[in-house]
């Protein structure tokens, strides 16, 4: 499993419930641009009003404040469904670790990231010998045994590296995912879902924003 594939899991899960979102995130959408525009039509009539009572200056004012008063709207309310798409994707990590995705259960998901972290960290190293262990938290302990870390170690060290990987005995607190180290500290790759999102928040909501505001009326 590739170290992009939890991001492109996360969108596709977005895209199954994509259309209850957009209908929920459009509707609130449409609420937060009507009070932009009663904003801006409360704008246009003080300046109306200024036009008979104040100078250029002042207009000018009262225009610039409406510009961003109307952008401030607008990423308030991206921000919102960028929030809820978000939430609905971590929603369905639950129901991945019960059923998989696509024909991928969740032990092998795991064993994925395992791999791609232990990979990070061996990587370009001069050491013949790296003792890795993997934290995991309580709920994941079924998904990961001996013979797979035993597995993914063999793997991983096919370069010439000779790989240790146990399993640590501390838990953490986590949504799912792991996290990968080595024994004397030094090195430690973060693969749980919550930093991966972290990590990838960018790509995300890029993803988001296209598929919440791709309609005419949502272009700024």
């Amino acid at each position: 499993m590739g170290s992009m594939e939890i991001v492109e899991r996360l969108n596709e899960e977005t895209e199954v419930e994509k259309e209850k979102i957009l209908s929920e995130s459009r509707a609130k959408a449409e609420d937060m641009l009507k009070q932009s525009e009663k904003e801006i039509e409360l704008q246009k009539q003080q300046f109306t009003e200024a036009e008979d009572e104040k100078g250029l200056e002042s207009k000018k004012r009262i225009v610039r404040a409406a510009r961003l008063n109307t952008k401030k709207l607008r990423w308030n309310a991206e921000e919102e469904l960028i929030k809820k798409a978000l939430e609905e994707a971590v929603k369905r990590i639950a129901v991945v670790k019960d059923e998989g995705f696509k024909g991928t259960d969740y032990s092998s998901i795991l064993a994925g990231l395992i791999k791609d972290a232990a990979v990070s960290i061996i990587a370009g190293g001069s050491v013949t010998s790296t003792e890795l262990e993997v934290v995991i938290n309580a709920e994941d302990e079924s998904y990961v045994n001996p013979d797979m870390l035993k597995e993914i170690a063999t793997e991983v060290g096919d370069g010439g590296t000779i790989v240790d990987l146990s399993l640590a005995e501390e838990r953490i607190k986590s949504l799912g995912g792991v996290l990968v180290r080595r024994k004397d500290g030094k090195i430690m790759v973060d693969n749980t879902f919550e930093q991966r999102m972290e990590r990838f928040y960018t790509d995300l909501r890029e993803v988001i924003v296209k598929e919440l505001f791709k309609a005419e009326e949502y272009k700024g």
